[in-house]
C-alpha cells in the first residue's frame, strides 16, 4: 500500500510545554509511510491511518522508500490528547471548527474527510486558510493497540 498524499505535523499542545516522543515501534506488513504519516495501531504493530480510522496513535516519523515488512522498526511521534497537528481537509472544515462536538474521519490519502464522521478520531480546533482546507485538529480517540 503506497504511503498516503498528505501529511501532518505537529503544532502545539494546548495542556502546556508537552512535545511529541518519538518511539521505534515494529511496522504492520506492507506499512510505507512519509514523515508525518498519520499512523494507529493493529494487533501490536504500526498501520497507516487510512478511511474509517477509528482511533489514532500519533506522525510516522520515518520515510520508506518500499514497503516494510511486519516486524520492521519504524519511528513514531505519539500524539497525545490536546496536542494540535496540522494538516489538510478534503473541503472547508469551517462548519466543524471550534470543537463542537463532531468528529472528522480520515480519507485514504491522508486527509480529513468533512463529510463523515464515521469512526471519527479528530476534532478540528481551527481552520487557517480562506479555502478552510489547511487544519489544526487533536486527536480524540488515542490508542496504544489494544484492539
Amino acid at each position: 500500500m503506497a504511503s498516503p498524499a498528505y501529511t501532518w505535523k505537529f503544532e502545539k499542545d494546548l495542556w502546556g510545554n508537552r512535545t511529541p516522543k518519538v518511539v521505534t515501534l515494529e511496522a504492520a506488513a506492507s506499512l510505507e509511510t512519509k514523515i508525518g504519516t498519520l499512523v494507529t495501531m493493529s494487533t501490536g504493530q504500526v498501520a497507516a491511518a487510512g478511511a474509517s480510522a477509528a482511533s489514532l496513535l500519533g506522525l510516522a516519523m520515518t520515510e520508506t522508500s518500499a514497503a516494510l515488512s511486519a516486524g520492521d522498526a519504524v519511528k513514531v511521534a505519539v500524539i497525545a490528547e490536546g496536542m494540535v497537528i496540522r494538516g489538510t481537509a478534503d473541503a472547508d472544515a469551517t462548519a466543524i471548527a471550534g470543537f463542537n462536538g463532531k468528529t472528522g474521519d480520515l480519507n485514504a490519502d491522508g486527509s480529513l474527510d468533512v463529510a463523515d464522521a464515521t469512526n471519527g478520531a479528530l476534532s478540528v480546533y481551527r481552520v487557517n486558510n480562506a479555502a478552510g482546507t489547511e487544519i489544526d485538529c487533536v486527536i480524540t480517540k488515542f490508542d496504544m493497540g489494544a484492539s
